[in-house]
């Protein structure tokens, strides 16, 4: 018999876990943001913070936890953000040999008409010389090369 409610909790301490290991040095109530964008992020499989603010189904108005989420993302300061970045390195660097080259694409699609695509966004057009903002959509790709 399969069962899929331990799986689903084996796999949130795992997110929880991972999220204490990004978070340590830092405070709760930056660990406790952090554990819950994680936790978002797995399980809306979005980075939309009104997704995300779904799949926490906490029992306040959605509003409400859209608004949180959005102010704790704004408060971050460069040292938490430093710290960060250095706790969630040193984490993954043992999942990855050391010659392996990881290659990030960041680029957009702009959509300069489109008035009603679902999740459109204002962004910073980078093929325009005169990088207007525009609607459209973020777009970063990320790929890990090794030897093999």
């Amino acid at each position: 018999m399969i069962n899929y409610t331990v799986d689903c909790y084996e796999m949130k301490r795992e997110i929880l876990n991972f999220s204490k290991k990004m978070s340590e040095g830092l405070n709760k109530k930056v660990t406790n943001f952090i554990s819950d964008m994680k936790y978002g992020l797995s399980k809306s499989k979005s980075c939309l913070i009104s997704e995300i603010s779904k799949s926490l189904d906490e029992r306040v108005k959605l509003k409400n936890t859209i608004e949180r989420l959005y102010d704790n993302l704004q408060s971050l300061d460069k040292e938490e953000t430093r710290l960060m970045k250095e706790n969630y390195l040193n984490e993954v660097k043992n999942y990855f040999p050391d010659e392996a080259i990881f290659i990030f694409d960041d680029s957009d699609i702009s959509k300069r008409y489109g008035k009603k695509f679902e999740d459109l966004d204002q962004i910073i057009e980078a093929s325009d010389p005169d990088k207007r903002v525009v609607n459209g959509y973020y777009i970063c790709e990320a790929v890990i090369l090794g030897k093999n």
